[in-house]
């Protein structure tokens, strides 16, 4: 056994600092843990540098006085008031981002719902959390920003004084409009390649698609692809049908999107599908509108959330599941 004599030495200078004169103390002084809580604010991990939406200061001053009373009383906005906000939010956040993501967008609406909960949070009639509570906002401001980017956009094609030419590509939402050719190709080359799509299509039909020669051909040949599409007058759709056999299939347009925009569509209609989905169900299950909604709420647990969305909105509208759905045996 080892024993160790430990000595609490004094401290070399005779001055205490109080709490606000480090650097690094936390502002809650009275916590027993504050000593280890300021010494791993003075780490590393203090260095990290927070993206914009995470130090993002909502301009409250700059909201409707409307805004600012429900706040100030705990209520919620009228819808009118809350548009007016969701303006302010929109032009605030474009300063640091005129495309603001949806992560970003996001993060933004979680500091709001938790800093005013009563206010903005979304509410079943029992006053408890629908989903997660800020959907309806998020939805609010990324249409509100994509407003924007589209007068933009608008504007844009219209001052150019060319009814024939196209706007910059990012107003387009994509990522790769009209990219250039391949380093390694040639206009040559990347002809050669469509016209071997053809030869595979005539050879194998509809199921070369799912061959990866076909799928490295179609990702080669994107820059071609984007020419024939972009061109003005724009083509038919039979005459990109016919260069193109192959795009007009579920994998080609899905691998297309991804190429012009870098977003996986299908991840995506998961994604919102996961955060939006539940609470169209919820909203139905407790306020069914009509006959055909409360039967298929009575399926519920035997359909998977994706159809039960789709068949809930389509019997909300008196549509017939004939019209979108294709039933085999």
């Amino acid at each position: 056994m080892v024993s160790l004599d430990l000595q609490i030495l004094p401290s070399p200078t005779p001055q205490v600092s109080s709490p606000s004169d480090l650097p690094c103390s936390s502002a809650s002084s009275g916590l027993l843990n504050q000593e280890s809580s300021s010494s791993e604010n003075c780490g590393p991990s203090s260095q990290i540098k927070k993206t914009w939406p995470e130090t993002f200061q909502i301009p409250w001053t700059a909201m409707p006085m409307d805004i600012r009373s429900a706040l100030a009383d705990g209520k919620r906005p009228s819808p009118a008031a809350r548009r007016q906000m969701v303006r302010v939010l929109a032009d605030e956040m474009r300063k640091y981002e005129l495309n603001p993501t949806r992560g970003q967008c996001v993060t933004v609406c979680q500091n709001i719902v938790r800093q005013y909960p009563q206010s903005f949070a979304d509410l079943r009639d029992n006053g408890q959390v629908l989903g997660n509570g800020y959907t309806s906002l998020l939805i609010q401001i990324k249409n509100r920003i994509e407003n924007l980017n589209r007068t933009t956009s608008f504007r844009q094609h219209r001052s150019s004084g060319d009814g024939l030419k196209r706007g910059p590509t990012d107003t387009y939402g994509c990522t790769r409009f009209q990219p250039d050719l391949p380093p390694e190709e040639t206009d040559e080359t990347i002809e050669q390649k469509r016209q071997r799509l053809e030869e595979i299509y005539r050879r194998d039909g509809i199921n070369g698609v799912e061959k990866a020669e076909v799928k490295q051909l179609m990702e080669t040949t994107f820059c071609l692809q984007r020419q024939q599409i972009n061109i003005l007058p724009a083509p038919t759709i039979a005459d990109l049908k016919q260069q193109w056999p192959y795009l007009f299939t579920q994998k080609g347009l899905h691998a297309h999107f991804e190429l012009l925009t870098d977003i996986k569509v299908m991840r995506a209609l998961e994604l919102a599908m996961e955060e939006c989905g539940r609470a169209i169900v919820e909203f139905f299950s407790n306020k069914p509108t009509n006959a055909d909604v409360r039967a298929v709420i009575s399926l519920r647990p035997d359909l998977e959330l994706s159809l039960c969305v789709i068949q809930l909105l389509m019997a909300h509208f008196s549509e017939t599941q004939e019209g979108l759905i294709l039933f085999a045996n």
